[in-house]
């Protein structure tokens, strides 16, 4: 069988037969196979559950819109940014309908973001010329994530969460490593506006202390202290409540005038190819995940 070593087999793959994408795209990364019969670490168990167990839910959940009715459905509707629209189509977003101040995203993927801080001086052309390609990508055919395939896309407009936190440039991103609702780790990522500048570290969640030895080939980790956030309880109370019925699931989640606000779950972290946690944290992590349900 031929094997996907350029983009077009790649989106044949991902189309066809993500599985093999997967496998293949494994071995580019880590040298070596999965081990489909008797996976051990976080990776080899995020592709395992990928691609053994029904993923409609994940499908769902992946949604930036369409999460909201399930946070919704837990009691947290108060964690959700202020939602001021969606569109299909980029050319109809109504500028003239949104505050000052506001955020817009692709629903279906990753990283199409566009902050406004100032209606009247952002260019409006622009930024639906940057959605009219980013809604037009069907995310998760080349990296071998084919829940996402089945999200209805969308452009939507959420409340500007205001930075409170002064050592940062940008709002703080909480990523939370969830196992049946139980976290014990926390990766915090700051300065997230420029990529030179960004800073992110593992933390021990009961100790709010910075694990370097967990992550390797890093280079960008916190140069200060950073405080555990004020809402913390709150946030882990939270995360069991969205995620006790799943083996693992990431949690981000962030904190504004010391108010929790929801960001994303996310099933399929580095699309199961997750390369700056070192061996022993990936096992660690895998060690977490109980496939026996």
């Amino acid at each position: 069988m031929k094997l996907p070593t350029n983009l077009d087999d790649r989106y044949y793959f991902g189309l066809h037969n993500p599985k093999i994408l997967a496998e293949h795209l494994y071995f580019e990364q880590f040298g070596k196979h999965i081990n489909w019969s008797n996976p051990t670490d976080l990776n080899e168990k995020i592709n395992w559950l990928a691609f053994h167990i029904d993923t409609n839910i994940w499908t769902m959940l992946s949604d930036k819109y369409l999460v909201r009715d399930y946070i919704n459905s837990k009691g947290f509707d108060y964690i959700l940014p202020k939602l001021y629209g969606t569109w299909k189509n980029p050319k109809i977003i109504d500028f003239n309908s949104l505050p000052d101040k506001f955020v817009l995203k692709c629903n279906h993927d990753s990283g199409s973001v566009v902050k406004v801080k100032s209606k009247v001086e952002c260019n409006a052309d622009e930024i639906k010329a940057f959605f009219e390609k980013r809604i037009s990508i069907p995310f998760g055919i080349i990296s071998a994530e084919p829940h996402y395939l089945g999200i209805d896309r969308l452009i939507i407009a959420e409340e500007y969460l205001e930075n409170t936190l002064e050592f940062s440039d940008s709002l703080v991103d909480y990523k939370f490593w969830s196992f049946n609702g139980i976290s014990e780790y926390c990766l915090v990522c700051y300065n997230t506006t420029n990529w030179n500048n960004k800073k992110s570290g593992i933390f021990e969640i009961k100790t709010w202390k910075l694990l370097k030895e967990k992550m390797q080939n890093h280079t960008k980790f916190p140069t200060i202290d950073i405080p555990k956030p004020a809402c913390l309880n709150e946030m882990l109370e939270i995360i069991y409540c969205l995620t006790k019925d799943f083996p693992q699931c990431r949690v981000d989640l962030y904190e504004s005038n010391d108010k929790v606000y929801f960001g994303e779950l996310t099933f399929t972290s580095g699309s199961g190819r997750i390369k700056n946690y070192s061996s022993e944290f990936l096992k660690e992590l895998g060690s977490k995940i109980n496939l026996n349900f």
